[in-house]
């Protein structure tokens, strides 16, 4: 029995507008790879088009050295411009950024390259936004959530990681902070794949959690990550970008994964056998 795959236009020319919200553990890790696949792609001449920007307000910190892809001459600039310029520059692909918070509806939609007057987009060209998710927090996530519903050609992926635990035993310390996932929502005139927060409904129940202005970074000062953890979101979230954007197909819904034992579980998309209905 194949695997059933979702095909996204495989005779007709994609332009793949990228948002990535997030540069810290798990943005930067997607950065690392992101750019040198998009680059990779152009030079085969693929029949897609892509634009790539990353969002994030944060600064680099001392603290974010030890996890996280900055160096210390990194410290006190920003983290979305610091990947978009080395990243962009080491795989020659032009690779934007904006330094900001996404906390509103309008802010989202003010990320994509495809919302300015001055994009184009040729009738025989589809466009697809695709969303990457790269925030720690439930409250991004519902903003994310509700571009979701209103947007008809949206590729939504959302990675996360669990926090080291702060209380309990050594050991139940020491196991703390490596699960994670990996979600995929399609939007395409209609839902074809649940995004995170239906497939994680305690996300939209969640009412304590925090924007990141509001926050000032208290959820990861008590919830700290684990960059085993953070590397690992990074390689499943590249794998389903990879089946999307260089294969125009996706064979999966969501990834949970536990980056300790270093195990995942992938939930395939539904089989259909060819004589059914």
């Amino acid at each position: 029995m194949l695997m059933k795959a979702l095909e996204l236009y495989p005779e007709r020319k994609i332009h793949f507008d990228i948002v990535q919200v997030g540069a810290g553990g798990n943005g930067g890790y997607i950065t690392q790879r992101l750019a040198k696949l998009l680059s990779s792609l152009n030079r085969m001449e693929v029949n897609s088009e892509f634009t790539y920007t990353i969002v994030d307000l944060d600064l680099v910190e001392e603290k974010n050295l030890q996890r996280q892809p900055f160096l210390p001459k990194d410290i006190g600039k920003n983290k979305a411009k610091v990947l978009a310029e080395r990243y962009g520059k080491a795989y020659q692909f032009p690779v934007f950024h904006r330094e900001e918070y996404v906390e509103s509806l309008e802010e989202l939609r003010n990320c994509f390259a495809s919302g300015y007057d001055n994009f184009v987009v040729p009738l025989e060209t589809k466009l697809f936004r695709v969303l990457i998710g790269a925030v720690d927090n439930h409250a991004s996530r519902k903003i994310m959530h509700e571009y979701f519903q209103e947007d008809d050609s949206l590729i939504y992926i959302d990675c996360g990681v669990d926090g080291i635990l702060q209380e309990g035993s050594e050991e139940e310390i020491r196991r703390s902070g490596y699960a994670g996932h990996c979600v995929c929502g399609v939007h395409h005139n209609d839902t074809i794949l649940a995004p995170v927060a239906s497939v994680y409904p305690d996300i939209l129940e969640d009412n304590e959690s925090l924007l990141p202005s509001q926050s000032c970074g208290q959820n990861i000062v008590s919830q700290p990550q684990r960059m085993q953890s953070n590397e690992m979101a990074a390689l499943i979230t590249m794998g389903y970008l990879n089946q999307i954007l260089a294969d125009r197909r996706l064979y999966h819904h969501y990834t949970n994964f536990n980056a300790l034992t270093h195990t995942s579980k992938a939930v395939l998309l539904p089989f259909k056998n060819d004589k059914e209905d």
